[in-house]
């Protein structure tokens, strides 16, 4: 056999044994940490909401939230985690025009709030709220937490240039009413890296935003509506089994219109924001 004949074969060697082109890795984005494993986020938040009221004065609200949040796994499955969560505090600080609010949330020293999530993150039940002990004055808690502002995975294996979706629904304070925001996210799993504690899937997300809710005001219907957009980005590491950072921003337009039939009789514009960031700063491995 030749020497080019002989690296040719070699060649056909090589290609047969290497995954054909486009045929990426794909790997489990599955939720599920260790047993014994605590993992500690910071959590940072703020919202902003500007505009005209009922009577058509200046609208603005400015809130923000930042604290800490740690998990504790206690009984990992293949179809669900159990997880103790404990905070030393978050505090919650909302900005009005004519006051100001304030609280902190926290579970009581020594006790946990035991969470259960599914593989994509999800919560799917909350079994001792008790432990929180305290009263939402702000209507943001411990569980809208992790309900509203942590990831979505997706259930199959995915590879670079795979995409999955979701939909949440966020629903916020408006003057005595409630306004709904509606989510439709599109995540990207853009590349996987190699890191020290394994393989870190890079993710990027897109979301569409909507406004609706809606009130009987007697002669006439008033309705909100509005739409927005916004990014955030997701960092997962795979043989670990949870995400070190996820972060979203998103603003909409929206309006509060008073609707007779189909005629518009009053319109009062206003504008929300969000942006959320969930990192972590600590791990304990068991």
């Amino acid at each position: 056999m030749t020497k080019c004949t002989a690296l040719a074969w070699t060649a056909l060697f090589l290609l047969a044994a290497s995954p054909a082109a486009g045929q990426s890795e794909k790997v489990a984005l599955r939720f599920g940490p260790a047993a014994g494993a605590a993992l500690t986020y910071s959590i940072n938040g703020q919202v902003n909401v500007n505009g005209k009221d009922f009577l058509g004065r200046d609208l603005a609200l400015d809130a923000d939230a930042q604290g800490d949040m740690r998990l504790a796994v206690l009984n990992p499955g293949r179809d669900t985690v159990l997880v103790g969560l404990s905070t030393s505090g978050i505090n919650v600080r909302a900005q009005m025009p004519d006051r100001t609010q304030s609280q902190t949330l926290r579970t009581q020293e020594g006790k946990t709030l035991e969470v259960v999530f599914n593989p994509s993150g999800k919560v799917m039940d909350i079994r001792n709220p008790e432990v929180l002990g305290q009263e939402n004055v702000l209507n943001f808690s411990l569980p809208q937490i992790l309900r509203d502002y942590f990831p979505a995975f997706p259930v199959q294996p995915v590879g670079p240039g795979d995409q999955w979706r979701e939909s949440r629904r966020l629903t916020i304070p408006y003057q005595g009413l409630e306004v709904h925001i509606d989510l439709a996210i599109e995540y990207t799993l853009n590349d996987i890296l190699p890191t020290p504690d394994g393989r870190k899937a890079m993710v990027s997300a897109v979301y569409t935003v909507g406004v609706s809710g809606s009130r009987d005001l007697g002669e006439s219907m008033g309705v909100f509506e509005g739409r927005g957009a916004g990014t955030g980005n997701l960092s997962f590491l795979v043989d670990r089994g949870y995400f070190t950072e996820y972060r979203v921003d998103f603003r909409t337009d929206a309006a509060f219109v008073a609707k007779k039939g189909t005629k518009r009789i009053l319109e009062m514009p206003f504008s929300f924001s969000l942006l959320a960031e969930v990192n972590l700063i600590g791990n304990t491995r068991p």
